[in-house]
């Protein structure tokens, strides 16, 4: 499968078995020992990448000691790699010409999306006190923020970079607020 990935990303679908098995370093017929097809092979790639728990299992290791922005830029750089999985195979393969009439899809993607925020609000509810959102809702709004700027059709990618996406998280878009602004000097 790790070897199957890039080359879906390339070709799309019209990758062929002898390609693949060339990439894994296996004869073409160990393929078909684990896999009854390489439909098979391509749709277990797919679950693959849209599996939230590997993202939210990997959120869940980051340490709860440290600085709240590093624990977010670490948390956002996850985020970003599944991302940057899904958007690749989501345009290689055209799965959302597939996808998008299909309600089971979207039901799928709002429990990822609750299974997401719920390892990211555990990561940040150690520092409740210095947030202005309850931990759920401040995680919802890393995970979108994160989705948004990382998106190579909703972004120009100028704001990518975790520890920008961070620092807008966390610092907003002002060099001071109102209140510092109109303070008598």
């Amino acid at each position: 499968m790790a070897a199957t990935e890039p080359l879906l990303e390339v070709h799309g679908r019209n990758v062929s078995t002898r390609q693949i098995a060339e990439a894994a370093g296996i004869a073409e017929g160990t393929i078909f020992r684990v896999f009854p097809s390489k439909e098979a092979l391509v749709e277990a790639v797919i679950e693959d990448a849209f599996d939230a728990r590997v993202t939210a299992a990997r959120l869940a290791t980051l340490d709860r000691n440290g600085d709240l922005e590093q624990r977010l830029v670490e948390a956002v750089t996850l985020l970003q790699e599944r991302l940057r999985r899904v958007f690749a195979l989501f345009h290689s393969l055209a799965l959302s010409r597939q996808v998008s009439s299909h309600d089971d899809f979207r039901a799928r993607q709002q429990g990822d999306n609750q299974l997401l925020d719920a390892a990211l609000a555990e990561l940040i509810a150690p520092d409740r006190d210095l947030l202005a959102y309850p931990p759920a809702d401040a995680a919802s709004l890393v995970r979108a923020l994160t989705f948004s700027l990382s998106h190579p059709v909703l972004s120009d990618q100028r704001h990518s970079q975790p520890r920008q996406i961070v620092a807008i998280l966390l610092h907003g878009i002002a060099t001071h607020t109102s209140a510092e602004r109109d303070r008598p000097c």
